[in-house]
């Protein structure tokens, strides 16, 4: 093992193993290995300052898990050219603040997932024009800001899952400039209500999944494209055979669990058998491929 001492604008020490690299810089101590995969060797940093995390030209993916942050300020992340993968996992952050990931413009793939945050500014993510990937779910979001992602014309997957979402508003992503195709999870929030137009204008939709709220209608599919549709494990109990042709207008869709009675599964599968559809509500799984 040696040391290699860097004089760049900030002074930084290089310790280089076989197999790992320890990088200083900015008062903190990373971890790298040959791929540019980087994390935090220095712990206990209850609040991420601005500039922090700055002028690291080779960072490819940053893992920050389980740091106990309780805070991100803005600026914290500059000067990252290469940095694709942001992950910021199991903290303490209850808010997200526009100026934290706005210069982070070549990242495809945020994850915030459970660091109780429940309230993020319509602009935090501005200007993010490559992120793809983002999953804020296991927080403790009320509700959906239709300016989040405005700027983000290459946004692909939203998870949202497991907050405390009780509606999904008319329009929501109608600020979207993505072209899709769009993946978007909603799982284990309290949704009662998705608003008619709640998804229009989103072009094709691979995957919609609604599992474990409380839906008990379903009635904002007309004129969408979806792929494959759950709402499993909500409080359907029936559907309207008139309402067929709104309801299941994805090639798959998953309503098993939900308190179903016999004759509306007996309508359903004999409408699966005459419409070339997909769809499983309970066990088994009723189809019909040519």
């Amino acid at each position: 093992m040696h040391t290699i001492l860097c004089f760049l604008s900030v002074s930084c020490i290089l310790t280089v193993s076989a197999n790992k690299t320890t990088f200083e810089k900015n008062g903190i101590t990373f971890e790298k290995d040959e791929h540019g995969d980087y994390s935090l060797s220095t712990h206990e940093i209850p609040v991420l300052q601005s500039g922090s995390i700055s002028d690291v030209e080779d960072m490819k993916t940053l893992y920050l898990l389980d740091e106990d942050f309780t805070d991100m300020e803005p600026g914290t992340f500059q000067n990252l050219p290469n940095l694709k993968k942001l992950i910021i996992t199991l903290n303490s952050i209850p808010n997200i603040k526009t100026g934290i990931f706005n210069s982070l413009s070549n990242l495809t793939f945020l994850n915030l997932k459970a660091n109780n945050i429940s309230h993020i500014d319509s602009n935090a993510f501005d200007n993010m024009t490559s992120l793809e990937n983002i999953n804020l779910s296991k927080n403790k979001l009320t509700s959906v800001d239709n300016h989040w992602f405005e700027s983000t014309p290459s946004i692909k997957l939203i998870h949202i899952g497991n907050n405390q979402l009780k509606k999904i508003p008319a329009n929501v992503f109608g600020n979207l400039k993505s072209p899709g195709p769009f993946t978007l999870v909603f799982n284990g929030n309290k949704i009662r209500k998705v608003f008619k137009d709640a998804f229009q204008g989103l072009g094709t939709i691979c995957m919609l999944s609604l599992e474990s709220n409380k839906l008990k209608k379903v009635n904002f599919l007309e004129g969408l494209e979806v792929n494959v549709l759950s709402v499993k494990g909500n409080n359907i109990t029936c559907i309207d055979k008139e309402h067929f042709d709104t309801m299941f207008v994805a090639n798959s869709t998953d309503i098993s669990e939900n308190p179903l009675g016999s004759d509306c599964r007996r309508e359903i599968q004999a409408w699966v058998k005459e419409h070339n559809k997909t769809v499983e509500y309970e066990l088994s799984l009723f189809s019909l491929t040519f």
